[in-house]
């Protein structure tokens, strides 16, 4: 087999969140700026000297894989029951398929069958407190119990505090490109109380490189993230790409030690008016073994942890103000009332099967 040509890896600014949150004002003026552009572009960027500290992400990626390695038998306990309306707890790897732009149920189940199968498991956490008002829709999380699997929840915690802390630092900084006279416009979006947001923790099985390049299997189907913004941490195993639509093709987003990405969603492209990049990306074969012989060669099991910043699900999803003018981007389209509840509840409805036929593809 001869080896493909490889696609030069896309250009993603380092920004360094100190001269966001600390610098001089010309440093800040150019950080927002360089920012902006960025996500006028490809959508995304990495963040340097970020507040969430790599000790912390360290340890996340340790208790991620202490979780997976566990007999499934054993995260069972912990099972998501694929239902769009309780988006907590553990799926195995083929029992979820991701896609974009169709939204017809038999579209979907025909991927399902004839489609390449996902080899991804993933445990979806959600805020770790209790609500602290009366609250009919709390979701809790699905946790093993502490004596399985002592440590964990509280860990959830801290991992939490810290990304929420992140998160509304940078939506203060959008909001302060945007020209919004309430910095906080964004922030306040989510209830304090109980908030939306939530974290995808993912493991990437090891599996024959042959089964990509076949078309048998694929890590992560192309797709555009569902929220407004997502926090992704990355091992440095490789194979996250993004696409570049004037290129026609898709480039590989290479691992950078020390930085986290974050990434444009659904949401603030809409609430940008198109302003702003909801990237189109995938999980394939890692860059650097693209161009050698598949052959008997293995992929390496490969984790990623993604947090998803969601708005309150009572919000409407429209332009925010000043962003009257329409701009490049236009992902899916949008109606003129969806709420983030229903556009969430839409997008994890054709994500994930009913739990009935999952139990055949686990």
């Amino acid at each position: 087999m001869v080896g493909i040509e490889l696609v030069e890896p896309a250009h993603i600014p380092v920004i360094d969140f100190q001269a966001l949150s600390a610098g001089t004002p010309p440093e800040r003026k150019a950080a927002l700026k360089q920012l902006d552009d960025a996500f006028q572009s490809v959508g995304l960027v990495h963040l340097a000297n970020h507040s969430i500290g790599q000790d912390l992400i360290e340890e996340a990626f340790s208790w991620s894989k202490r979780f997976f390695d566990l007999p499934d038998d054993v995260k069972e306990l912990v099972r998501h029951p694929h239902d769009p309306s309780d988006h907590r707890g553990w799926a195995a790897a083929g029992t979820t398929v991701l896609s974009q732009g169709v939204w017809d149920q038999a579209d979907i189940e025909r991927i399902r069958k004839t489609g390449p199968v996902e080899t991804r498991e993933a445990l979806e956490t959600g805020d770790p407190y209790p609500s602290k008002a009366p609250n009919p829709e709390f979701t809790p999380n699905r946790i093993l119990p502490e004596e399985i699997f002592p440590g964990f929840e509280a860990f959830t915690q801290k991992w939490w505090d810290a990304c929420i802390k992140q998160e509304l630092q940078i939506l203060r900084c959008l909001c302060e490109i945007l020209d919004i006279p309430d910095k906080d416009l964004l922030g306040k979006q989510q209830n304090p109380d109980f908030n939306r947001s939530s974290t995808g923790w993912n493991h990437y099985l090891s599996e024959p490189t042959r089964c990509l390049t076949s078309g048998q299997s694929s890590r992560l189907n192309a797709h555009t993230d569902y929220g407004q913004l997502t926090l992704l941490f990355q091992d440095t195993t490789g194979g996250l790409e993004v696409e570049d639509e004037e290129g026609g093709t898709f480039r590989p987003v290479l691992p950078r030690p020390g930085t986290i990405i974050i990434q444009i969603a659904d949401m603030l492209e809409r609430q940008s008016n198109g302003k702003w990049k909801s990237s189109l990306h995938r999980v394939t074969t890692p860059h650097h073994l693209k161009h050698i012989d598949a052959g008997d060669g293995m992929l390496i099991e490969r984790y990623s942890i993604g947090f998803f910043i969601q708005p309150d699900f009572d919000l409407v999803i429209k332009p925010l103000p000043g962003c009257e003018a329409k701009g490049r981007w236009s992902s899916l389209e949008w109606e003129d009332e969806i709420t983030a509840g229903e556009w969430l509840t839409r997008r994890f409805a054709l994500e994930y099967q009913h739990k009935d036929s999952s139990k055949s593809a686990a």
